[in-house]
């Protein structure tokens, strides 16, 4: 019999690290801080259980050792690292049970204890969040089997947002085309990523009326790509902010410029996977 399959989304992986770079390098420190806690945090308590799965007992040295890895500069070292164990046959799921979070805590716990620096818990949970996006992609057939066709999406302001005026026309505009439209406006951060917890929204569209903003983008999607990692998010930028910062700096698949444009990009994507 020959190995599993050890691939990853490739194209995924290096997306999502430098989009991780691009953070690091823009953003404030207390910024950056918060969003490495946030993924540790999220990872620790997420649920990766399905119907089925197998939880390999892994050894404390053994996740000591990846630890190590995601802490390198270089994020081909934690891909390689879990790449090795795939190919000797671990599953995607035993990666995310007995890898993944194990990690987040180690990495959460070696910060209180000060046995990694700043640098060193940005790099390794940065790294360990583009893993999780790769092996998520991993497999596009499945990933487009979870994702039902019905015309149905979250539409959501950034926490902090003073407006919700333009979101609600688009939503408005949604409906009268006949999709089913969730909208959420003057919502906190956690109770956002609550929702999207409990609705599990495939398509979600978001509304950036301001740069000043960007932060707040930036930590909120990070947290709906954890827990809804299957999900197409989408962001609707005020007009005095750039497209290609939002795609330089945010993990999102599309800017919307307007909402009929919003409304044929999502109707070609469902013709897509029908």
């Amino acid at each position: 019999m020959g190995k599993p399959q050890a691939a990853f989304d490739a194209e995924v992986f290096a997306r999502t690290t430098s989009l991780f770079v691009s953070k690091r390098d823009t953003l404030p420190s207390e910024a950056v801080e918060a969003l490495a806690g946030d993924i540790a945090r999220r990872i620790v308590s997420a649920n990766f259980l399905g119907p089925a799965f197998d939880m390999p007992v892994v050894a404390e040295e053994e996740i000591s050792a990846f630890c190590d890895a995601l802490i390198q500069p270089d994020p081909r070292a934690s891909l390689h690292f879990i790449e090795n164990r795939r190919a000797k046959g671990l599953t995607r799921q035993g990666v995310y049970l007995s890898y993944i979070t194990a990690a987040a805590r180690c990495l959460g716990e070696g910060w209180e204890e000060d046995r990694f620096s700043f640098l060193q818990v940005t790099y390794g949970t940065g790294h360990l969040y583009a893993l999780m996006r790769a092996l998520r992609a991993e497999s596009h057939s499945e990933q487009h089997r979870a994702l039902d066709n019905r015309r149905y999406a979250l539409f959501a302001t950034v926490p902090g947002e003073d407006h919700g005026i333009g979101i609600t026309v688009a939503a408005d505009m949604f409906r009268d085309v006949g999709w089913e439209i969730d909208l959420q406006t003057g919502t906190d951060h956690e109770e956002l990523i609550a929702h999207v917890q409990n609705t599990q929204p495939h398509f979600i569209g978001l509304s950036l009326s301001t740069e000043q903003r960007l932060e707040a983008l930036v930590r909120l999607v990070v947290g709906m790509r954890i827990i809804m990692p299957e999900a197409i998010i989408g962001v609707a930028p005020a007009s005095k902010v750039d497209p290609k910062r939002l795609t330089q700096l945010v993990d999102i698949d599309l800017v919307f410029e307007d909402a009929p444009s919003a409304c044929r990009t999502l109707d070609r994507l469902i013709r897509l996977r029908g």
